[in-house]
């Protein structure tokens, strides 16, 4: 067998499209094979061992054998490294012996379609591995993992706790709170459901755009299908907690905005789809692009019920108000004119008009009278046809500027001026942050929120934002006297989006305050999701060193919850100790059980979690459990 192994692995190391740095991408080689794919099934008959091993000759043709090729590629024997070696020593199995990159159950297009992908975020110009990718679970461990969290740290800041530069107690949270969460933004959700679920009459997200600079870049050809699935988890929560006339916004670029479109369509329905809106993010071209310059992203919008739901009208422009005069001081106010005629529009033939001043008005050859005779005359009647200030003109009919809409319907194209820039979004957050470090690679400018916000909802009504960033959402939603709701998982929450808000409260004047007349005030209030595992996950991503992972290891066999297949007792230190660092970190996380990231509301009174009576007692308030 293992001369078959050592000529299957040269043979594959001969095609680019089964290897990736160095590596061979299993997926890739059993995708292939199932798919029967000519230039694998080329590269296999090269080898005369495998040829015979793999291939039957049946009426004089070969017939590839893909089961038996494919249970073959899935032994753990295939390419065994240090760590699936050592992963199988303590049992971190499926129980066939199978890991998540070998298992027959996920080599189809879309591998982890039935996972729950716990997935953290990231500031986009400091991508990491994700270190709960691939996490698959029962039915029964999804149910424990989604249940109402314990949420820790609360804090109310309005503009005296702002101006103090010191937090008040919660206490009681009230139904015109804002709250801001700090933690996994899918658990997050789940949470909000208790409180919140059909109430969110809009939700905007900027989502990780799956770039390969944000946090989702993996060396084999799934990480499509990891962020499908990443994307799906979330929006069938959001969904619940929209309310029936709500909408959501998704933000994304062209790499992946076409197949999040295909996504939505299965979790809020063909039917529900409204827009494919196209922001120009960008107003220059970059001469330095590699192809074409990129100058804009999509924004998909879908309703929760598309026949239910209906959009606010976008202000009018000023210039297109100006154009309402009053030239004859008609008292009905200003007013602009339509054509009284219209090319091949019928209506009763081609009759004579004659103007004050007895001139007759024929339609030109091929045009027809817009109105009808009869029509005309009561339009006449009523004052409402306009002959020019000398009354020898063509008829236009008069259109006053107070019957018409209080706005107009929005474009499907967003422009730069309307809407704003990355550019404009960037020098806002460095004007107001004062701090080019903190700055995201692509912050979203407040007139785009400006514009989602405006179309998508009214005053007092509640705002999600579970990709919260640089809290630019939060921000112009109380600007416009929105409630809101954001959600942020990275430690930058409280260096961005809160320290922002709390200079929204002292009235700041960047961005569309000035243009909603924003003098500050309002309050949020913040609070963090209980941790339990996932304090563990943080400490052993920032490790410097095995020795370190090691000292990590020690703590979370004596306080931690281990997965209940991992076997301490086979856990050789010595062979711990020789794994690369990266290695020896994603087998510690393996070995954390995903149900106790953080602290279930049930276990709220258990004293092995040390949470204090005041967030006992706000937590309770915020689920609505009598005290």
């Amino acid at each position: 067998m293992q001369n078959l192994l050592d000529d299957l692995t040269e043979l594959l190391q001969a095609d680019q499209a089964f290897i990736s740095d160095g590596a061979i991408l299993k997926n890739a080689v059993i995708e292939a094979a199932l798919n029967m794919d000519p230039r694998l099934l080329a590269l296999l008959m090269q080898s005369p061992t495998i040829k015979a091993h793999f291939f039957t000759e049946v009426a004089g043709a070969l017939v590839f054998d893909k089961v038996k090729f494919q249970d073959f590629v899935s032994n753990k024997a295939f390419l065994p490294d240090s760590y699936t070696a050592f992963k199988n020593r303590i049992g971190l199995t499926d129980g066939r012996g199978d890991y998540l990159s070998q298992s027959r159950d996920v080599v189809l297009a879309w591998p982890y379609k039935d996972c729950v992908l716990e997935g953290g975020m990231t500031k986009e110009d400091r991508g990491r591995n994700e270190v709960f990718w691939n996490t698959t679970l029962a039915p029964d461990d999804i149910t424990r993992l989604f249940e109402p969290k314990v949420l820790t740290g609360w804090e109310r800041w309005d503009a005296e706790a702002v101006a103090a530069g010191k937090a008040k107690p919660v206490g009681v949270v009230s139904e015109d709170d804002n709250l801001l969460i700090k933690g996994n933004n899918l658990l997050a959700l789940h949470s909000l459901k208790a409180r919140y679920a059909g109430r969110v009459k809009l939700i905007y997200i900027d989502p990780p755009y799956n770039t390969g600079n944000d946090g989702f870049r993996y060396n084999d050809r799934f990480n499509h299908s990891a962020w499908l699935t990443f994307m799906r988890n979330r929006l069938e929560v959001a969904k619940e907690l929209l309310s029936r006339d709500g909408a959501i916004f998704v933000n994304l670029d062209d790499g992946e905005a076409h197949y999040c479109k295909v996504l939505m369509d299965e979790v809020f329905g063909r039917e529900n789809f409204v827009a494919n809106v196209v922001w120009q993010k960008n107003y220059t071209v970059k001469n330095s692009a590699k192809y074409l310059s990129d100058m804009h992203d999509h924004i998909l919008i879908f309703a929760k019920d598309r026949e239910t739901w209906r959009p606010n009208l976008v202000a009018r422009k000023a210039d297109t108000t100006d154009s309402y005069t009053n030239p004859d001081g008609d008292p009905r106010g200003p007013w602009t004119t339509n054509a009284v005629q219209a090319r091949n529009y019928y209506s009763e033939g081609s009759y004579e008009i004659v103007g004050p001043n007895g001139r007759s008005h024929l339609p030109p050859t091929g045009t027809y009278w817009r109105v009808s005779k009869s029509t005309f005359e009561k339009l006449l009647a009523d004052d409402r046809i306009w002959w020019g200030a000398r009354g020898d003109a063509i008829p236009r009919i008069k259109k006053f500027l107070s019957e018409v809409k209080e706005g107009v319907v929005s474009p499907t194209w967003w422009k730069h001026d309307e809407t704003g820039t990355n550019a404009e979004a960037k020098e806002e957050a460095r004007t107001l942050l004062q701090d080019d470090n903190a700055l995201f690679m692509t912050p979203k400018p407040e007139r785009l929120l400006h514009r989602i916000i405006e179309i998508g909802s009214n005053e007092n009504e509640i705002i999600l934002d579970f990709f919260s960033g640089s809290g630019t959402t939060p921000s112009v939603a109380q600007k416009m006297g929105r409630r809101w709701l954001a959600i942020e998982q990275m430690d930058y929450i409280l260096e961005l989006p809160a320290s922002r808000l709390k200079k929204v409260i002292e009235g700041e004047q960047g961005g569309i305050s000035e243009a909603v007349g924003w003098q500050g005030g309002g309050s949020f209030v913040y609070a963090e999701l209980a941790q339990s595992n996932s304090a563990f996950a943080t400490r052993i991503e920032a490790a410097p060193d095995t020795a370190a992972l090691q000292g990590i290891w020690a703590d979370m066999q004596a306080t931690g919850y281990l997965r209940p297949d991992v076997d301490t007792r086979a856990f050789d230190a010595g062979v711990f100790a020789d794994l690369p660092v990266e290695d020896a970190k994603r087998l510690l996380m393996d070995c954390l059980d995903a149900n106790h990231l953080y602290v279930n509301l049930n276990s709220l009174g258990d004293a092995n979690y040390d949470i204090s009576d005041d967030d006992m007692r706000a937590t309770r308030s915020f689920y609505g459990i009598d005290q």
